[in-house]
């Protein structure tokens, strides 16, 4: 974004604190941390339970902010040596600032929201759009009410086509972000039970995600997973376009002959149209993921050939079946980014399925916000982790252990069960045991923390 301190003004209505001259000086982008601000932006001092981003105004002026907002009724500072915009909520005007940015913008969006896979979805359909047009995206996973107005904000003004991930954890947080972003593609991984502990129900969680229609164009597109019922259900009356992507027989698309290829990927072929895909990723549930992307570029009339070129090529955010190397020549799938039932399942077919020479060992660590339901679902992991021949099971956290207890239950003699009590507890027992006959997948909702150990791991492997 470059825009004048006049156009901040008038877009957040707010109130001019400078000179009559800065009220001219242009903007270039935002920033919300004085850590990473550069020359010239904006800095919006955003507040928190634990943090005051006003108190660090002297920093945004060491670092060269061309100007600030601040928070009505907080006294300015007593020798400002940049304007000031004062307005009735910075969390607020950031948002604002987002909206008018992307009004003004000819940009085309693309939403993508889903309890499982959308940081996958998004990088696979910025990798695909990149073969033809100008992308943004979402960074990691800037997925909030904060991230999302700073992945628009930060879009350049030459841009083709944004892929923006829209993520929440209760209900109406999805439809503030479309009435921001405005988008003309919405895409819907699936339903899971991830933020179930909020929403109540997969029907709410449902419910919330497709909130993204509400700033969805008249004429826009829904792409979503075909398999889920629920999305059926509720998109029976939507009249704006559907594509169904799934398994079933009646999806407007399917893949077909699908061969795992051990850890190179997997390769499959589009029912729709026939064409072959290779794609560089584990896990057979990525399939879908990639079929949205195939969607997505159909629908901005890239090639099948582009399309096949941008996903053999697809640049992925880390942490999501990422292999690695141990030092002690141990095979590691790093997932630790984040967890549900839904993924943990996902996640353990793969490890199943790949690499059958080699023995197969999982660290699994607590699921988050999956609601009063989280002890069945962790000791349901744990019985499936079981049933998936997995040679040897670990388990860390306070919900960790009941994957581990779920699991004595229905481990065979040939099994291995261990509960570790600390991260460097598990470092050390791995480093040790590990070896190049074994591959080991890591899995956890991202406050356990488990990149920690894969990270030591693999340090100078």
């Amino acid at each position: 974004m470059e825009r004048t301190c006049n156009w901040i003004l008038k877009t957040t209505d707010g109130e001019w604190f400078g000179s009559p001259v800065d009220i001219f000086r242009l903007v270039k982008g935002v920033s919300t941390d004085t850590r990473t601000l550069c020359p010239n932006q904006l800095y919006i001092p955003l507040t928190g339970e634990h943090f005051d981003g006003h108190q660090f105004i002297g920093q945004a002026v060491e670092r060269g902010a061309a100007a600030a907002l601040w928070k009505k009724g907080r006294p300015l500072p007593e020798s400002p040596d940049i304007p000031f915009i004062v307005v009735n909520d910075p969390l607020k005007a950031l948002q604002q600032l987002a909206a008018g940015y992307r009004a003004e913008s000819r940009v085309k969006v693309i939403a993508v929201t889903g309890s499982n896979g959308k940081t996958t979805t998004k990088d696979l359909v910025a990798s695909v759009l990149s073969e033809r047009y100008s992308v943004h995206k979402t960074k990691g996973n800037l997925n909030n009410h904060i991230g999302v107005p700073l992945t628009l904000l930060s879009m350049p003004e030459q841009t083709d086509l944004a892929v923006v991930e829209m993520g929440m954890n209760h209900s109406g947080e999805i439809a503030v972000l479309s009435k921001i972003a405005r988008p003309d593609v919405a895409v819907i991984t699936n339903i899971g039970e991830s933020h179930i502990e909020h929403l109540g129900s997969r029907e709410g969680i449902a419910r919330a995600k497709l909130e993204i229609r509400e700033g969805l164009s008249s004429d826009g597109t829904i792409i979503f997973d075909g398999d889920e019922p629920l999305l059926r259900l509720y998109l029976r009356d939507e009249t704006r376009s559907q594509i169904r992507v799934g398994w079933l027989e009646d999806a407007d698309d399917a893949p077909e002959q699908a061969e795992v290829m051990g850890t190179r990927g997997i390769v499959f072929r589009s029912r729709k149209k026939g064409t072959w895909f290779t794609l560089p990723l584990l896990g057979r549930h990525n399939i879908k993921n990639a079929l949205y992307a195939v969607e997505v570029a159909r629908h901005f009339s890239l090639t099948e050939q582009e399309i096949a070129s941008g996903l053999a090529n697809a640049n992925l955010t880390g942490m999501r079946l990422e292999l690695k190397k141990a030092k002690n020549g141990m095979l590691i799938i790093n997932d630790a980014y984040n967890a549900s039932p839904t993924s943990m399942r996902a996640a353990l077919d793969l490890l199943a399925e790949i690499e059958p020479e080699r023995e197969k060992w999982a660290l699994l660590g607590d699921i988050l916000e999956i609601g009063e339901q989280e002890e069945s679902y962790h000791r349901e992991i744990g019985v499936y982790a079981m049933k998936k021949g997995i040679n040897r099971l670990y388990t860390i956290g306070e919900r960790g252990r009941w994957i581990y207890e779920g699991a004595v239950e229905a481990k065979n003699s040939a099994q291995t069960l261990v509960h570790f009590h600390t991260l460097d507890d598990a470092v050390n027992s791995l480093t040790k045991e590990g070896n190049q006959k074994s591959v080991l997948l890591v899995k956890a909702s991202r406050a356990a923390q488990l990149d920690q150990i894969v990270n030591k791991m693999t340090e100078g492997a």
